[in-house]
């Protein structure tokens, strides 16, 4: 389930917020991955990318691929900015 108490959606698209081991592999933050099933405290998910692997991992591990892109700092604006004077 989400922060929100909200269980995942089979097929949804989600992001690991923390690494996540699977065999000899480990998962980085942020990798994407699909779910297959959510079980409460456990989500089992399809990862995408070269290494794509079904794993298991508790949901706390994991977050909404929209929720993740709201978490992102804002770019930074162009603002105004100073040249050195050559005299």
């Amino acid at each position: 389930m989400s922060e929100s108490g909200e269980r995942y959606a089979p097929g949804e698209t989600v992001c690991l917020l923390r690494e996540v081991r699977a065999g000899r592999q480990i998962h980085e933050i942020g990798t994407r991955a699909h779910v297959l099933a959510d079980h409460g405290a456990v989500i089992v998910l399809h990862l995408d990318g070269s290494d794509a692997e079904v794993v298991t991992c508790p949901t706390d591990h994991v977050a909404r691929a929209d929720e993740r892109a709201a978490r992102r700092r804002a770019p930074r604006t162009a603002g105004p900015w100073l040249r050195p004077s050559m005299g």
